[in-house]
């Protein structure tokens, strides 16, 4: 199926780069972000800026992963798990966080996911209400700890998109058999978007 799809403010946050549009949160309460929660945050807050959003989608492929590894090794040690970290550890903490601290209360959707899981849900929630008009997609990621089997040593990251209908500038052909790991996929994705020389790669076509 080919979905049709306007992809702007196309932004990438990295670990090197310094995080300016979380500055605003409260210093307290931005110590206590995770290294991944904050560059999601700060993709999320940095493409939407004065944007207005209809709908959040919320992807990665992992999440916060330490989190639930140090919980474990806690209970392992016959230890209390804290709190704090284990409501931090869930899939959808850094979409609860956003929506606190940014106090938007924006419907909003978490993906274990890729890219493109991002981007069909953003075409299917705007194929299905016709009043909306824009999604903010955001995907972040970090390695799994190494004493994951599927461990694969990368830089954290987050990106995010604002996705709309019209007018296209993007077509989507989603592959059902691509085996790509999920943080590749989106890299690839910023990098073809940014090149103007490259129209097709992947299940992406400029148009």
């Amino acid at each position: 199926m080919m979905m049709q799809l306007h992809v702007s403010r196309l932004n990438m946050s990295l670990v090197d780069q310094e995080l300016s549009a979380i500055e605003h949160i409260p210093a307290m309460q931005r110590r206590r972000l995770s290294r991944l929660a904050k560059l999601a945050l700060n993709s999320a807050m940095q493409t939407l800026a004065t944007q207005h959003a209809d709908y959040i989608v919320w992807v990665s492929q992992y999440g916060d992963e330490a989190k639930t590894l140090n919980i474990l090794a806690d209970v392992l040690s016959e230890q209390t798990p804290s709190p704090t970290q284990f409501s931090t550890s869930v899939h959808n903490a850094i979409s609860g966080l956003y929506s606190i601290l940014c106090q938007d209360a924006t419907p909003a959707t978490s993906l274990a996911g890729s890219w493109n899981d991002g981007l069909i849900e953003a075409y299917a929630w705007l194929k299905t209400r016709p009043e909306a008009r824009q999604v903010l997609l955001v995907y972040y990621d970090e390695a799994l700890p190494d004493i994951y089997i599927e461990h694969q040593p990368f830089a954290a990251f987050a990106m995010a998109a604002m996705i709309s209908l019209a007018p296209a500038n993007l077509m989507l052909t989603p592959k059902h058999t691509d085996a790509t790991p999920a943080y590749q996929q989106a890299l690839a994705f910023n990098t073809f978007w940014n090149n103007p020389e490259q129209t097709e790669s992947e299940a992406w076509t400029k148009c």
